[in-house]
């Protein structure tokens, strides 16, 4: 059977240390490694007095670097990683490492059992699911490199400089990993919230370094950016007038229609009733009746015969606006005039990005959702949790648009993210459920793998958009 050293970084733990380093010395240990990392209570006294060795670092560190510290200086064959703030029972600890102590793996993660979701594993969740789908494996329920997990130190010599999810990476793709059992940790453990910029800046820069390697420039097959540089088509113009819902400013609705013959009358109807400046259809590529109900309803309409691809009808209506405010809404399904006001009226009032607000947890595995949150998270507006650019309805201001330019918005993650860059204020203001409106279609919806052509489209859109704003200067 092999040697195992246990390796606990502590930060100002006096109380609890005792009873921790207790249940872990009833397991047949060759040594106990105390990190001390920034400690300035008697973490070092007590370590010391009961036997460990202790490494003391004077300037704090994130708990990775912590841990990876401790174990440059381990004797055993195989490293055992625990938490300071967390008593875990010395059977259990016995039954967790028992797959390295046997030489049956080379690594061991704690499986995470059903967790009710709260706005505390939200972020973890979120992130173990984009990271699967990265990865191209099915999402399983793990804490990846969350304490306690285990490592054979042959293993892990190799790899002391990688950041954690680097490191759980090369775990799960090159050796033998364990995740049969679930040590319950949640809800337990000190609450710090200075260190979570350590934690989220390691996280964000393996990120980083993973998805450079997965994205591809697939996003932008399907789209034709280049007609935004072309003069616009003929345009039939339509009714309009100037109103006095938004303090002086004009609003401009723009509506991408493709074969929505049987909705865009109704669209148009509910969408007049907030008195915009004009309503701009754009016909993106329809063979049906679409072109011809719109300029029987009187509306500024611009005529693509050929499909521009995803969002560059938004991006083709904005180019021809004129109001101070523009409402992008879709002519698949019929809003109420109520459900639309809340978006333009929060840009009239000092909003630049008015959101859909998105906040669904009975969706929150969904990788799309995951994609969406991590974005938020990443740029520093977790309280947009899942809301994007990329869900209609939505409105910007025209001040906006104008310094993000207005080829950011065929990708809509991305302009959403050079707004927050530029310190616009992007807020989500009103709920509309979408998902039950959405027209279903066959070629765009239907999974071919594991997700459909438009989930993908989306999925590329945020990664585009999380690496841009990791590479800005």
């Amino acid at each position: 059977m092999k040697t195992l050293s246990v390796v606990l970084p502590v930060y100002n733990e006096e109380e609890m240390l005792k009873n921790v380093l207790k249940q872990i010395k009833k397991v047949n240990v060759l040594e106990i490694i105390v990190v001390a990392n920034g400690c300035t209570d008697a973490s070092v006294k007590i370590a010391k007095e009961e036997g460990c060795t202790v490494k003391v670092i004077e300037k704090r560190m994130s708990p990775h670097e912590a841990r990876m510290e401790g174990a440059k200086t381990a004797k055993g064959d195989a490293i055992l990683f625990v938490d300071g703030d967390i008593i875990l029972s010395a059977s259990e600890l016995e039954r967790f490492v028992q797959p390295l102590l046997f030489g049956h793996s080379d690594v061991v993660l704690n499986k995470w059992g059903k967790m009710k979701t709260n706005a505390f594993n939200r972020s973890e969740l979120m992130w173990s699911t984009v990271l699967h789908h990265a990865l191209g494996k099915p999402h399983q329920t793990n804490a990846y490199l969350k304490a306690p997990y285990g490592v054979q130190l042959s293993v892990l010599k190799n790899y002391w400089e990688l950041p954690p999810l680097s490191l759980f990476v090369t775990f799960l793709t090159q050796y033998r990993v364990s995740m049969s059992m679930s040590i319950e940790t949640q809800g337990k453990g000190s609450f710090r919230p200075f260190d979570r910029p350590l934690r989220t800046k390691e996280r964000i820069q393996s990120y980083q370094k993973l998805l450079q390697t997965y994205y591809t420039l697939a996003s932008n097959r399907k789209r034709r950016v280049n007609m935004l540089a072309q003069p616009i088509p003929v345009v039939e113009h339509g009714w309009g007038k100037l109103s006095s819902f938004y303090g002086g400013k004009q609003l401009s609705i723009i509506i991408p229609v493709c074969n929505e013959e049987q909705t865009i009358k109704q669209v148009i109807a509910e969408a007049r009733k907030l008195e915009p400046l004009e309503i701009i259809v754009v016909i993106n590529g329809s063979t049906d009746q679409s072109e011809a109900y719109a300029k029987e309803q009187d509306v500024k309409t611009l005529v693509y015969d050929e499909r521009l691809g995803h969002d560059c009808g938004r991006a083709a209506g904005a180019l021809a606006a004129t109001g101070d405010i523009l409402l992008f809404i879709d002519g698949d399904f019929v809003l109420s005039a109520q459900e639309l006001y809340p978006f333009a009226s929060a840009v009239a009032s000092g909003v630049d990005v008015a959101l859909n607000v998105c906040e669904d947890e009975a969706k929150l595995t969904h990788v799309v959702q995951g994609w969406k949150y991590v974005l938020n998270e990443t740029v520093g507006r977790k309280d947009l949790l899942m809301s994007s650019m990329t869900a209609v309805p939505h409105a910007i201001s025209r001040e906006c648009l104008q310094k993000i330019g207005l080829q950011s918005l065929v990708i809509p993650p991305f302009a959403q993210v050079k707004a927050i860059i530029e310190d616009f204020r992007v807020q989500a203001v009103h709920h509309v459920d979408v998902n039950k409106f959405n027209r279903f279609r066959y070629s765009e919806h239907i999974p071919l793998k594991s997700h459909s052509p438009t989930a993908e489209l989306i999925i590329h859109d945020h990664i585009f958009a999380f690496l841009s704003y990791l590479q800005r200067d």
